[in-house]
């Protein structure tokens, strides 16, 4: 279609109201009730419609309330703003040959109809709220003509009057008409040079000036003219008249920046009090025109970078976000947590600590802006991708296009400097990186640099090696470090596991990857120190020594054999168990649930465990017909692979997979007996009450989570919600088998001394129907700060550990101050299904979560429990965080599990990741003068 003489179009017809498609000729619905002449789509056009891909759209055939339903699926529009963006991103995409098919399109329908969807989008509050920035996006890419009719209609009729003189000109001419843009003036100038005529020079010139002006300061002035006119003496008005006047006053770039900034952020703040639609459209436009005045004008700024104070890029910086925020592009949440950054880097006696920490979450800021643009239009870029690759272009492709691209270029302009005077030097492969690697999770690996798309893949061992992902998903099996283009939350249980290894875990920026790419295959190593310093290097055999010596190793994971009761075998409802129990006969979810039931008794759902016995008695059973026990087989085979693997390591990946995979086999097709049938409805019955008026979750709890030295979260199967009784039998066999999934066995057992020793029980806890839920760590988890809790959340059941795009905030337990560290993003969430099961279902999106009350109840929580609960421990005895998965059922907290916080220790006894630090932790209180210019 792309090189095809009519696009996606087959003829030229005309659309009557009554149905009929008749000849293009003059007036041909007129008898008809009238119609719209446009292109007709082509059979293959046709087809790809109807498999679901809604191309070669003509607004003049859209009404409001088809392309963008009040209630229901909008992705029909999202798909228009897609297609829009591909047409102007490449080369017209395809309509790269039909822009110029006269006819195609008529200028005047396509105006009306997309002005109408515009104005009524403008009526509807999620629009002007929750989708603004898709409202923002309607409104740049949908040709309305509302922009300056006068100007705009000078401009087509010059581009005709050139083309009727000169017929090589109607290329432009027809761009002109059907998808104007900014680059016209370059375009009218490049055809004059090179092909113009003498008696045309003028008005060549006269065509590109009224396109420069159509797109540059002096367009937002007539826009913010003509509403303020519309708009009257209101207190609106009066405000906009003041800026107007601010805007046409300002002397140069660092002003102007500044004033479109707030003038964007204004119009945004008051669009819902701004009456009328056409109104409203006006001020959509002019909102437009200030983000596009001040990306021109921050291309001016870009030469002053580095060449002011530190404070001035501060205010720079932060007139950015104003920017971002009237472009919908960050929540008025996120450029409140900006301006409490920038108001503490301005503080007199800043410390270089202090500089790095603020300046840390303002780097987050794109990622924040990314993740919102994501969560609106991730899934129909997803769908679109499949026919047009390039679409996956989007999300970057704005951002660059808006404030954000002089944002990152002042933030990376301080970042630098703050490094600079901290003596950290990020590098990657020998070449100092000064921004764009952070560490999310220390530590020193080597392996195979590896790209996603060959996890799973049979001639990759991910032990052995070094994975650059999109993000840490939940799945993601055990690897020796972890890439990441973004980071996802930071209490998911696969950042969880990697903190607990000493697996590092660095984020990379858009900048560094194309040097990571180009060494796909190589073996590295990627050290990240505790103080966020990241090298990222060739293995060329000259850091060997450092993974010779054990000191620089994980400790295994030491099964604590005496404590263990494989004896009981009753049925236990977690009234009856406290935290001493933990390893015991049952894992720690049942114990600790039992505790916190006593210590907080109405915040704890009741919860019946499935001892340790139950299953050694179940795997004292044959593994085959008149074999030996499944136990004894489990351990001769784990023996055999041992020593199977030393010898023939390129087989051993095929011979894991078939032994887990014959393991699993077995608990699926284990028969229980009657007798313990009726044991579990009898124990049910009493603990629960009526069979089938409730759900319970069924968990694994095995001997080996929560150690001293390892946390196992999110290792083993959960299954959600189970109401069933025969449905219940065969969850409680899947959370048997999961320990011998691959994921689980690869995370776990290569860190075992006794790896068949692995035994375990079942926490069933009542269902609760929570509206949101997420995980609190009793710590800075950056800092390992007590003063401050890490709280996540997301919206319905089970949020927060699967890697959700969650909210995530810190907050100080002395005064309950709040620092946003990411916004909740997630489009989706779990509810609880009567019948049984989770259902998946669409997320409002919400400015805030957590309401402020619910951070203050979890702040209290988290500070009663030193004296209300009995000590966390890690290794050696000694007392860590609490990491506590929550829920909150109306106003209601309620806990489902606390266990210790565990980070590895090893690396941070590492004297090569220590000696990456050194420089830093000698410089950390130096003090900064925020009046003195950033190094260079």
């Amino acid at each position: 279609m792309k090189e095809a003489p009519r696009g996606p179009f087959a003829h030229i017809r005309w659309f009557c109201k009554d149905g009929q498609i008749l000849e293009p000729k003059p007036f041909a619905c007129e008898e008809f009730g009238g119609g719209v002449q446009h292109g007709e789509w082509s059979d293959r056009t046709k087809a790809i419609r109807a498999a679901g891909f809604p191309i070669a759209n003509v607004l003049a055939d859209l009404k409001p309330d088809d392309i963008v339903p009040a209630r229901g699926d909008d992705s029909k529009f999202l798909f228009l703003l897609l297609e829009k963006f591909m047409v102007a991103y490449d080369d017209g995409w395809i309509l790269r040959k039909a822009l110029f098919y006269r006819g195609a399109f008529q200028t005047h329908n396509e105006w009306e109809s997309a002005k109408a969807i515009l104005e009524a989008l403008s009526k509807r509050d999620a629009w002007l709220k929750e989708r603004y920035a898709l409202l923002i996006e309607a409104t740049r890419l949908l040709p309305h003509g509302a922009e300056s009719q006068s100007l705009l209609t000078r401009i087509r009729g010059t581009s005709s009057l050139i083309a009727e003189q000169q017929p090589a000109f109607a290329e432009i001419r027809n761009k002109i008409h059907i998808a104007p843009d900014a680059g016209d003036a370059a375009r009218v100038r490049d055809f004059a040079a090179k092909n113009g005529i003498k008696e045309l020079t003028e008005t060549y010139e006269q065509l590109a000036a009224n396109i420069d002006a159509a797109y540059g300061d002096n367009d937002v002035l007539r826009r913010l003219d003509a509403l303020i006119k519309q708009l009257g003496n209101r207190e609106l008005g009066k405000e906009l008249s003041g800026l107007r006047q601010a805007i046409a006053a300002a002397s140069g770039a660092e002003e102007r920046v500044t004033l479109f900034g707030i003038l964007a952020a204004t119009l945004r703040n008051q669009m819902g009090q701004i009456p009328g639609t056409s109104r409203r459209l006006l001020a959509l436009d002019t909102a437009v025109a200030a983000s596009t005045a001040q990306f021109t004008a921050g291309s001016e700024l870009r030469q002053a970078l580095g060449k002011q104070s530190r404070s001035q890029h501060l205010d720079w910086l932060q007139a950015q976000a104003q920017g971002l925020y009237g472009m919908g592009l960050l929540s008025k949440r996120e450029l409140q947590q900006i301006q409490r950054s920038v108001k503490t880097l301005q503080q007199p006696g800043l410390t270089l600590a202090e500089y790095r920490r603020e300046l840390e979450l303002l780097g987050r800021v794109p990622g924040w802006a990314s993740r919102g643009l994501e969560s609106q239009m991730g899934d129909t870029i997803k769908t679109f991708q499949r026919i047009e690759p390039k679409v996956v272009m989007y999300v970057a492709d704005r951002l660059r296009g808006s404030p954000m691209l002089l944002y990152a270029l002042i933030h990376e302009t301080l970042s630098q400097d703050a490094n600079r005077l901290a003596g950290v030097e990020h590098s990657l492969f020998g070449n100092p990186v000064p921004a764009g690697l952070r560490a999310l999770n220390p530590g020193l690996a080597r392996g195979t640099l590896r790209h996603a798309s060959e996890l799973g893949k049979a001639h990759t061992d991910p032990e052995k090696e070094i994975y650059l992902v999109p993000e840490t998903t939940p799945d993601l099996p055990a690897v020796a470090g972890i890439l990441t283009e973004a980071e996802g939350n930071a209490l998911s249980h696969v950042q969880l596991l990697a903190r607990n290894l000493g697996v590092p875990n660095v984020v990379v920026g858009e900048q560094s990857l194309p040097a990571l790419v180009s060494r796909m295959g190589e073996k590295i190593i990627v050290a990240a120190s505790p103080g966020g310093v990241v090298r990222i290097v060739s293995d060329n055999g000259s850091l060997d020594a450092l993974f010779a010596d054990g000191d620089n190793q994980p400790a295994p994971i030491r099964v604590n054999l005496d404590k263990l009761d494989l004896k009981t075998r009753d049925l236990l409802p977690t009234t009856r168990l406290t935290a001493q129990d933990s390893g015991r006969s049952v894992g720690p979810k049942a114990a600790h649930v039992g505790e916190l039931a006593h210590r907080f008794p109405g915040h704890v759902a009741p919860g019946l465990a499935i001892p340790f016995g139950v299953y050694r008695e179940v795997l004292s059973k044959p593994a085959y017909r008149s074999g030996p026990s499944m136990f004894d087989w489990i351990r001769s085979q784990l023996l055999m692979l041992n020593q199977k693997r030393s010898k023939d390591p390129a087989g051993h990946p095929a011979r894991l997979r078939d032994f887990l995979s014959r393991v699993r086999g077995w608990f699926e097709t284990y028969e229980f007996d009657d007798e313990f049938r009726d044991r579990l409805q009898d124990a049910m019955a009493a603990v629960f009450g009526e069979p089938g008026s409730y759900g319970v979750f069924v968990r694994s709890d095995t001997n080996i989570e929560d150690l001293e030295g390892f946390t196992g979260a999110g290792l083993n199967k959960t299954v959600p919600n189970v109401v069933d009784f025969d449905a219940l039998l065969e969850a409680i066999k899947q959370v048997w088998a999961s320990p011998f999934s691959e994921r689980a066995y690869s995370w776990r057992q290569g860190q075992m001394d006794k790896p068949e020793h692995v035994y375990v029980s079942i926490l069933l806890h009542r269902s609760v129907p929570v509206d949101k839920s997420g995980v609190m760590v009793t710590s800075d988890v950056e800092t390992g700060s007590r003063d401050w809790v890490t709280i996540v959340a997301s919206p319905g059941v089970g949020g927060g550990v699967d890697g959700q795009a969650a909210e995530e905030v810190r907050v100080r337990l002395s005064d309950g101050k709040a620092r946003l560290l990411a916004t909740a993003t997630e489009t989706r969430k779990r509810i609880l299904n009567e019948t049984g099961g989770v259902s998946v279902v669409p997320a409002a999106k919400v400015d805030r979560l957590l309401s402020r009350e619910e951070l203050r109840t979890l702040a209290l929580f988290a500070r009663s429990l030193p004296e209300r609960y009995p000590p966390i421990v890690g290794e050696d005895s000694k007392p860590v965080p609490a990491d506590i998965e929550y829920g909150f059922l109306g106003d209601k907290l309620m806990l489902f599990q606390i266990r210790p916080f565990v980070q590895s220790s090893w690396q941070g006894y590492s004297d090569y990741l220590a000696s990456m630090d050194a420089v830093l932790n000698s410089n950390a209180d130096l003090k900064v003068d925020m009046n003195g210019k950033p190094q260079r």
